[in-house]
């Protein structure tokens, strides 16, 4: 039974290395556009004049957190606290991954929660930079 878990443990561990490689060959691939937003920013970017939109995709790559180093924070367990997930990761730890079932599936979750993370990174850099305001919807109220 030891051996099996520690086959499980090596498995898992290198498995998470050979994803990280793959994460970091795609995103050192990654283009600025519109397109490698996440889908709920995309429109207010799109709107946005070229300048603008180089100041915001400035300021989202400050924020923008990567799947590999997630991958490799998941081998040491911290990988929701690297998304700013506190809660999440204090669950994960007292409850030891779900007994090691929970950080078996978040190997296979780890570009949703980057992508959830982003989405979020997204916003507050539109926040940020006040932005979002001068595209949003026109206000009904105004006379």
């Amino acid at each position: 039974m030891k051996i099996l878990v520690f086959l499980l443990i090596i498995l898992g561990i290198g498995y998470a290395g050979y994803r990280a490689y793959q994460a970091s060959q795609e995103e050192t691939r990654e283009v600025r556009t519109v397109r490698s937003l996440p889908p709920s920013v995309q429109h207010v970017v799109a709107k946005m004049d070229a300048s603008t939109q180089v100041t915001f995709f400035n300021e989202y790559e400050k924020k923008k957190k990567k799947i590999s180093v997630g991958y490799l924070f998941w081998i040491i367990g911290f990988q929701y606290l690297y998304y700013g997930k506190a809660g999440l990761w204090f669950a994960y730890w007292f409850t030891l991954g779900g007994l090691g079932f929970w950080a078996l599936a978040d190997l296979v979750r780890m570009p949703s929660i980057a992508r959830s993370a982003n989405e979020q990174m997204a916003r507050q850099a539109l926040q940020t930079l006040q932005i979002g305001a001068a595209f949003s919807a026109p206000d009904l109220n105004a006379t």
